[in-house]
């Protein structure tokens, strides 16, 4: 898995950077917006149910073609439900026939999305390399497909028909696994009460979902309303080389936390340390990347990128430190998680969508695209950090990040703190 997510960032920045330099700022920033707009309402369709799902497979195997065939339905439903949203916004966002079109085109990819219960099905058995096996057969096609696209010089609805592409192939591998490992669909049935518990369960956690993906990808939407495809473009590359890092806390995160949450019924003293050195683990690394990235990313875009794309490495160089709030609190999400605070999260996202839709009002017209930067980089900062000091139970994690913040101090502390990971008790 960890190998699929770096093949997927080196073919998303190389290949990506050589389907921009084709497309250009304008006709790049279009795509983006494509995507952007459908990635803001596709969450809906997956329904939040990743984790509940899995949870409910695990503890029920007798159930599991009820609660398969149950959860397919209900995502079945949402992904059309999507989809007709989608065409709807499409009609009143925009009069461009082309815009409309790929938005069509790349919503239409989203309803093979159902087809993650089998993903969901594969994680409860341990199975995931058939999902990796998936994801690296799409990942290589539609690479081979866009560097072919670009040689061929193909027009611009066509880059829009590899991201539905993308969708499909993963969920035709799914199937072939699926079914090569001994299951069938016609086993799955549809059960009301399950339905009605998983309605339960999940409700929150799409509420969160929606509130993720506005604030994350609100800004390229609202960029290319307020200021048109060419600054969106290079928006876009902004957000593409200052996000490709993020894989990097959610890695280290899942091999350290099992160790962390250990430590909690042995000595709360130890778990309180060893999740603060993993606060200071993720601020030395994200500052790490974002200071010569504030220096270095005009460089970086103009040899990947190109000349065209040139005005986004200013916009990196801001955008790039939202890094620093993101590693930390992919790891502080474990710790919520942990402490049973999942609403306490939801709200503070929420919150966070609402500061990034005014601030982008406010900003982008004074401040253009540097704007909607920095409206992103507090929205961020809001979201992972200054929420935390508003509960009282959650001070103690604003109080461990702000430790982490000392960077002063920090290789120190680092060196101290690995220790603690040595000691039982």
């Amino acid at each position: 898995m960890f190998l699929e997510k770096i093949l997927r960032i080196i073919a998303g920045l190389f290949v990506g950077a050589y389907v921009a330099r084709y497309l250009g700022p304008s006709r790049y920033g279009l795509l983006n917006y494509a995507i952007s707009l459908v990635t803001l309402l596709s969450v809906v369709g997956d329904l939040g149910m990743e984790s509940i799902l899995v949870r409910e497979l695990i503890r029920h195997e007798d159930k599991r073609q009820r609660i398969l065939g149950t959860a397919f339905a209900l995502k079945l439903c949402a992904g059309l439900l999507v989809f007709i949203c989608l065409i709807v916004l499409a009609q009143v966002t925009t009069a461009d026939p082309l815009t409309k079109k790929m938005i069509y085109i790349i919503a239409g990819g989203t309803v093979f999305e159902t087809l993650r219960v089998i993903e969901y099905f594969f994680q409860s058995k341990v199975w995931s390399k058939y999902l990796v096996w998936s994801q690296i057969a799409a990942l290589a096609t539609v690479s081979l497909c866009r560097i072919a696209l670009v040689q061929r010089e193909a027009s611009l609805e066509w880059f829009a028909v590899t991201y539905s592409l993308d969708f499909m192939i993963v969920a035709i591998g799914s199937v072939i696994f699926f079914v090569k490992s001994g299951h069938r669909f016609s086993d799955w049935k549809f059960d009301l009460p399950i339905a009605r518990n998983l309605l339960i369960d999940v409700w929150p956690l799409i509420f969160a979902s929606v509130a993720v993906s506005v604030y994350m990808k609100i800004d390229q939407v609202m960029v290319k309303w307020m200021l048109g495809d060419e600054a969106n473009g290079y928006y876009g590359v902004a957000v593409r080389l200052s996000e490709m890092w993020n894989f990097i806390p959610v890695a280290i995160s899942a091999s350290l936390f099992p160790a962390i949450v250990s430590s909690k019924n042995a000595s709360e003293t130890l778990y309180m340390n060893r999740l603060q050195w993993l606060y200071d683990l993720m601020v030395f690394i994200s500052v790490s990347i974002a200071i010569p990235m504030t220096f270095l990313s005009g460089f970086a875009v103009k040899i990947i990128f190109g000349e065209d794309f040139v005005p986004a490495g200013n916009l990196t160089s801001i955008y790039i430190w939202s890094s620093v709030f993101v590693f930390v609190g992919v790891a502080n999400s474990k710790w919520i998680f942990t402490e049973n605070l999942q609403k306490f999260r939801m709200y503070s996202y929420v919150v966070a969508a609402l500061i990034n839709i005014l601030l982008n009002l406010v900003l982008i017209p004074k401040l253009g695209l540097v704007g909607g930067a920095i409206a992103t980089l507090i929205a961020y900062a809001y979201a992972y950090y200054f929420s935390l000091l508003l509960r009282k139970k959650t001070r103690p994690a604003f109080l461990q990040f702000s430790r982490a913040l000392n960077l002063w101090s920090l290789p120190g502390r680092l060196i101290k703190g690995f220790s603690t990971f040595n000691k039982t008790d």
